[in-house]
């Protein structure tokens, strides 16, 4: 059959449209395929780090602590709810003191109620710079009355009905220091274990405390 010079253009036209429609169709075919390859690929699951809600530590400002000198010992050591008191002996130059301080913010939320809470605490937390001789003296000597001296920095005190019974010298973990109070504290797992501390030949900052302010 012959077929007409005018008509040939639009017959390769046509014969074009064709061939691309059947490879147009034949990449829809594979087109489902190619979708659910890329469905079955691992999903990344992305989360923001840091502890949840359950997980996060509670901890006691200890930077906020009152100071025990001679001005208030009486009313801290002989408070009105006969709590058993904690003191942190400490100086501003002692590398272990700054140090401990993150483990007594841990450690005592447990035995001093946090904010909202009502419960009683357990005891109460005081600090004591050491090198604040001057305005201890009388602090000082209920420590040489009851022969409680330490001869390192820090150093935790605990005073029970106003009285010094036990002490723990150097640096501890938040464990130490649980382990220590739950020992010692007349509500504790020791139920108040009775234990004299080492008494040394100095007390702290290397001077017996049974010669200062004599």
């Amino acid at each position: 059959m012959m077929i007409s010079t005018s008509r040939a253009p639009f017959l390769f036209v046509f014969t074009l449209m064709m061939f691309a429609a059947s490879r147009h169709a034949v990449v829809e075919s594979f087109a489902p395929a190619i979708v659910i390859e890329v469905a079955r690929r691992p999903t990344t699951l992305s989360y923001q780090e840091g502890p949840s809600a359950e997980q996060q530590i509670i901890v006691v400002d200890t930077s906020k602590a009152t100071h025990i000198d001679d001005f208030n010992h009486e009313t801290i050591l002989n408070n009105t709810l006969s709590l058993p008191v904690l003191i942190d002996c400490y100086t501003d130059k002692c590398g272990p003191c700054k140090l401990i301080e993150r483990s007594l913010q841990e450690a005592l939320p447990k035995f001093i109620s946090p904010d909202g809470d009502e419960s009683r605490p357990r005891l109460q937390f005081v600090k004591w710079d050491a090198e604040t001789t001057e305005r201890s003296k009388q602090f000082m000597s209920i420590l040489r009355e009851h022969e409680m001296t330490f001869r390192k920095l820090p150093t935790l005190l605990l005073f029970i009905d106003g009285v010094p019974m036990n002490l723990k010298s150097g640096m501890s973990s938040a464990a130490a220091i649980d382990r220590f109070l739950e020992e010692y504290l007349p509500d504790g797992e020791g139920k108040g274990r009775e234990r004299r501390p080492r008494v040394g030949p100095k007390g702290a900052l290397g001077v017996s405390t049974r010669k200062m302010n004599r």
